[in-house]
């Protein structure tokens, strides 16, 4: 609700990123919160959120076995925890605690909940040329400073 995308005046300015968010079919995405919305809860519930994945499921089980080291081996659910099956997001508002799944984002963005993200660019892939052309004007160290202006809108929206 703060900070809205100005399309028109990203256009104006020689920054036309619509188009690859149609492409992508992520026009919608931002036109939601043009709709209602209740802004101190969503404030709320984000102040608090943590994200729950494979690596705090096993940070988790590691301070359980730390504190006692009887445990050393044992699942999560002899350690009386709740079985990690896929990352979630927890946080709660006025104590009441609430947790959203991928499905959920995707179902609010109806979108479907698939794809795959790779964080980190292996040396021997080889998207990387490709990559490295298209957004670092094929400089090889990858700087912000050498992204093109819709690569950089880009990122900051992502």
């Amino acid at each position: 609700m703060e900070n809205p995308v100005d399309f028109v005046s990203l256009t104006c300015h020689k920054c036309d990123i619509a188009s690859f968010l149609r492409h992508q079919d992520l026009s919608d995405y931002f036109t939601m919160p043009d709709g209602p919305s209740y802004e101190n809860l969503v404030r709320y519930f984000w102040v608090r959120a943590e994200i729950f994945d494979k690596y705090a499921a096993q940070a988790e089980v590691d301070q359980m076995v730390l504190v006692d080291p009887s445990l050393e081996g044992k699942t999560r659910e002899e350690l009386g925890l709740k079985e990690f099956t896929k990352t979630e997001i927890h946080s709660n508002i006025m104590g009441i605690p609430i947790t959203i799944i991928e499905e959920v984002i995707a179902r609010a963005c109806i979108k479907e909940a698939e794809g795959s993200f790779q964080g980190d660019m292996k040396k021997t892939s080889s998207w990387k040329p490709i990559v490295i052309q298209t957004l670092f004007k094929g400089k090889e160290k990858g700087k912000y400073v050498n992204m093109e202006k819709e690569h950089k809108v880009l990122q900051k929206l992502t």
